[in-house]
Order: structure tokens, then C-alpha cells, then sequence
């Protein structure tokens, strides 16, 4: 649900501050058990990876990462089902924040350097998110990203200049704030800045920066309302 915004709306919206308690050791092997009964496999190739877990919940997940100093971290009381997470290259990083509830995602981080990040409490649907050539890709705490969406931050490949063969298209960096909707099937491109509290309409593609607390949607993507909020209440 999307409505106009007032000032107490705003302080509503504002994310909720999420405690992180350490989990205790029972907590963390039970996860571990958890993980192994329900089918999620782990594979790693290469030198000096860190993967930690905590104790968060992972359904027949695939993670698999080559290369070298990589480090995949999922928060404590984070929750995922079906996600597909690939970490290939050097001094990547992969963290998903507490409490999130991710299910059917496919994380790819690749390069050297690179980095993906997702806060706390944030809920996602089958969404591709792409981050690769040493750039950053980052969601903020508490946003619901919907089926399909796909973020990336560069094209994959190299468009290059005829006269002196200069890339044209280099990757940038993705940043979407806190508490942030994307609807079903979005595509946000590389460079983007999405302002917190925004609302980006179903089957939309971004190009440009998005102000907070603002409603976009078409292809591409234009102002539709500005100073509204959402909620993940139906009523």
C-alpha cells in the first residue's frame, strides 16, 4: 500500500532498529544441523575464504565460492530458502543482514573487490542481483524487493570506443536506501541511487537516481508522486 506522507508517517516509516544478540553455541549448531537435514550444500575452491553463518536458516541453498579471501556472511536470525549464491574472483564479499527472509535468489559476486550487501530485516522474492568488477552493490535495511526484480551494477560486458578503444560503459555502484518497495519484475541499472522510503512500480526500469519518499514507474522509469510512504500492510 502506497499513501501520502506526513511527518509521523515518516517517522513510522523509518526502519526499525534490529537487535543482533550473538547467538549462543546450542543456537548456531542447531542451524548447522538444520542446514545439513534440509539439503543446503557449500562449495569452496581456492585459499583463505571465510563463510559465516551464525545461526540463520538455510533451505536448499547452493553456495559456492572460488578464488581467493572471499567472505560470504549471513546474519544472525536471517532466513533463506532456494537461494543460489556464487562468489568468484578475489576479496569478495557477500552479507545478507539479520532477520532477512530471502527466498528463490540468485546472488552473484565476481572480480576483485567487489562487494554485496544487503541489510537488516529486508524481504526478497526470486530476484537476480548481479555486482561484479570491484564495484558495490548495496540494499538498505528493511526493503521488499518483489518476484523478478533484477539489479546489476555494469552491463557484464565491454563497450568499447572504435577510435581509441576506451570502455565506454565502466560498472558503478548501486545503492538502494532503507526501506525501499521494488515491484515485480523492476530492472535497476548500474549507477543508480534509490533515496530512502521510495517505491519503484512493477515491470519499471531504472536509469537514474530515485529521490527518497518519491513513486517511479515506466520504461524508464519517471516521477509518478512524490512524498508518499508504504507499508507492507494491506490495510
Amino acid at each position: 500500500m502506497v499513501r501520502s506522507l506526513d511527518a509521523t508517517d515518516a517517522r513510522r516509516a523509518s526502519p526499525a532498529v534490529v537487535r543482533t544478540v550473538r547467538p549462543s553455541l546450542l543456537r548456531r549448531l542447531r542451524a548447522r544441523l538444520y542446514r545439513h537435514l534440509r539439503g543446503t550444500r557449500v562449495s569452496c575452491t581456492g585459499t583463505a575464504h571465510q563463510l559465516i553463518f551464525h545461526d540463520a536458516l538455510l533451505d536448499r541453498c547452493t553456495i559456492t565460492v572460488s578464488g581467493r579471501h572471499n567472505r560470504v556472511e549471513i546474519a544472525p536470525g536471517a532466513r533463506l530458502w532456494d537461494a543460489r549464491i556464487r562468489l568468484t574472483g578475489e576479496n569478495l564479499v557477500c552479507r545478507i543482514g539479520a532477520h532477512c527472509r530471502i527466498r528463490g535468489v540468485n546472488l552473484v559476486v565476481e572480480d576483485q573487490g567487489t562487494a554485496l550487501t544487503i541489510g537488516d530485516g529486508t524481504t526478497m522474492t526470486q530476484p537476480v542481483l548481479v555486482a561484479n568488477e570491484g564495484r558495490a552493490l548495496h540494499i538498505g535495511s528493511d526493503c521488499m524487493i518483489a518476484y523478478g526484480t533484477d539489479v546489476r551494477n555494469s552491463d557484464g560486458h565491454s563497450l568499447l570506443s572504435t577510435i581509441d578503444g576506451e570502455r565506454l560503459n565502466p560498472a558503478a555502484d548501486v545503492v538502494i536506501g532503507d526501506h525501499v518497495w521494488l515491484g515485480i519484475n523492476s530492472q535497476i541499472l548500474k549507477g543508480v541511487h534509490i533515496g530512502d522510503g521510495a517505491v519503484v512500480a512493477a515491470r519499471s526500469l531504472v536509469l537514474r537516481d530515485v529521490a527518497a519518499h518519491t513513486l517511479v514507474g515506466g520504461t524508464p522509469a519517471r516521477l509518478l508522486r512524490e512524498h508518499i510512504t508504504w507499508d507492507r500492510r494491506r490495510c
